[in-house]
């Protein structure tokens, strides 16, 4: 006797969509570049409507922010991190994996996509709950609330808002990085002025 064909629930259907427009983007980036990410060809590319498209996403750089997200991710799972409890270092850990993705991409690349008119970039601590783009400031905040509740932290330190800053302080890094053609040691000088700055609030 045949099994009746099962019916797709909408919300799997819906992710399922999702998940064919971030793939069509990913092989755009992987085997063009970055100039042929347009919603257009990437509808081409999933074989999505552009309706379909923006029901998912808000614009290109949004669905850009999830390759980066999905590079942090990707890195994280493939590392180990410290062995420590201290916050700083795990904060640097979170930071660092982001850096290392972001090393690894085409300058250029880098070059379009942070920029002023980005607004995916601009990213804020009440966002964190209902964007699954923002792991990386969920995942520092998360940090700072262990340290305070550990009295590692100062009580008066406002972590919702440190957290904001920390994650501005590694955006300029990164648009230094972007403005010098890759010149600017990423690496080395942002894991520096993240950790001077934390220093600093327990000094």
């Amino acid at each position: 006797m045949m099994m009746p064909t099962l019916k797709i629930p909408r919300k799997v259907r819906s992710q399922q969509v999702k998940q064919k427009i971030f793939d069509a983007a990913l092989m755009l980036i992987q085997e063009k570049g970055y100039e042929y990410v347009t919603v257009n060809n990437v509808c081409r590319t999933a074989h999505v409507s552009v309706g379909s498209f923006y029901h998912h996403f808000g614009n290109k750089d949004e669905l850009l922010s999830y390759y980066f997200v999905a590079g942090y991710e990707r890195y994280k799972n493939e590392s180990q991190p410290p062995d420590t409890d201290d916050y700083i270092e795990q904060i640097l850990y979170i930071f660092g994996l982001y850096v290392r993705f972001c090393l690894d991409q085409d300058v250029q690349f880098l070059k379009n996509f942070y920029t002023p008119a980005n607004r995916s970039l601009y990213i804020t601590i009440d966002q964190v709950n209902d964007d699954a783009r923002l792991p990386i400031l969920a995942k520092v905040y998360n940090e700072l609330e262990k340290a305070q509740k550990k009295k590692k932290l100062p009580q008066e330190v406002n972590t919702q808002k440190l957290a904001e800053d920390l994650c501005i302080l590694e955006k300029g890094c990164i648009f230094e990085y972007a403005l010098s053609d890759g010149r600017y040691p990423l690496w080395e000088r942002s894991q520096q002025i993240l950790r001077t700055f934390l220093k600093g609030l327990t000094a």
